[in-house]
Order: structure tokens, then C-alpha cells, then sequence
């Protein structure tokens, strides 16, 4: 994996606002120690995890700042897994 991609991939999972900015994981880490499935695997497990959390959270307040920050992530966790699928099928058709 290339490391333009690998800051895409870290692009989506930072989250900048206006008085601070959050990674919601550190992946170029993760990417140098670990098989790609097993970092998809770790990102999709965040995501689900997310998912249910935003479920809880529209049973209790709909109108929660919390809604749309978990929102954000779930977006932002399933663009850095497509990001790096893609990328993994490029690599392969190359190969």
C-alpha cells in the first residue's frame, strides 16, 4: 500500500472541528504490523460498534449533537474500509 493511500485512509478517520482534532484510529500503525484483512476486519468491528451506539442513541434523543458524531464516524469508518478494499484490488489486478 502506497503512502499517499495510507493518508487517505487517515484522512477520513480524522475528525477536525473547531476546537479540536480527533483520529478515531491511528491506522499507518496498524497497516505496517498487520495483514490488510485484519485491519478491515478491526475497521468494520469499530463501525458495527458505531452503528449500534447511533441506534441507542435516536432511541433517546434524536435531536443529540452525539447523533451526528457518530454519523460522521460511521461514514467516515466505511470510506477508509472502501478506500483501502479498492486500493488492496488495484494492487491486485497490477500484480
Amino acid at each position: 500500500m502506497t503512502n499517499h493511500t495510507i493518508e487517505t485512509v487517515q484522512d477520513y478517520l480524522t475528525m477536525i472541528s473547531e476546537n479540536r482534532v480527533m483520529r478515531i484510529i491511528d491506522v499507518r500503525p496498524l497497516m505496517e504490523r498487520h495483514p490488510l484483512k485484519a485491519v478491515v476486519s478491526v475497521l468494520e468491528e469499530m463501525a458495527r460498534q458505531k452503528e449500534n451506539i447511533l441506534e441507542e442513541l435516536l432511541m433517546e434523543d434524536k435531536t443529540s449533537s452525539l447523533v451526528n458524531e457518530t454519523i460522521a464516524m460511521v461514514f467516515r469508518l466505511n470510506m477508509a474500509i472502501e478506500t483501502i478494499q479498492k486500493n488492496n484490488e488495484q494492487e491486485g489486478q497490477m500484480a
